[in-house]
């Protein structure tokens, strides 16, 4: 686990896995300026994948549907919390949803953070 983690810091911040003082807008979401010459194009095909994800969503019954949403959800926890240093495997976020929270006191605080993150989502 240790490995992975250090993987996703690297992946990051390939350079030492330190804060470079970048601006918090470059993880903001693209723009494309009105003046841009792709716009329209890149709109459409926005708007295309936008009407095909609905499509999908809607051909899944409802518990594959629920099912999906809620595995996403803790996974986006775990990896949230791995890039912040906090592993808490997966297994144990989902142990945490059922308020089955472990002995440890360190993994205990870990699964209490990471089911206040999926709470929040």
């Amino acid at each position: 686990m240790e490995a992975d983690r250090e993987a996703v810091i690297m992946a990051i911040a390939p350079d030492d896995g330190k804060d470079r003082g970048e601006a918090v807008t470059m993880m903001e979401p693209l723009v494309v300026g009105e003046g841009a010459k792709r716009r329209t194009e890149l709109t459409d095909l926005a708007i295309e994948l936008a009407g095909r994800a609905a499509g999908f969503r809607r051909s899944l019954p409802a518990g594959v549907s629920t099912a999906l949403a809620d595995l996403v959800r803790a996974m986006n926890c775990y990896y949230s919390n791995l890039i912040e240093g906090h592993d808490t495997h997966p297994a144990d976020i989902e142990r945490a949803l059922r308020n089955d929270y472990s002995a440890d006191l360190e993994k205990r605080n870990l699964q209490i953070e990471a089911r206040a993150h999926i709470a929040v989502q």
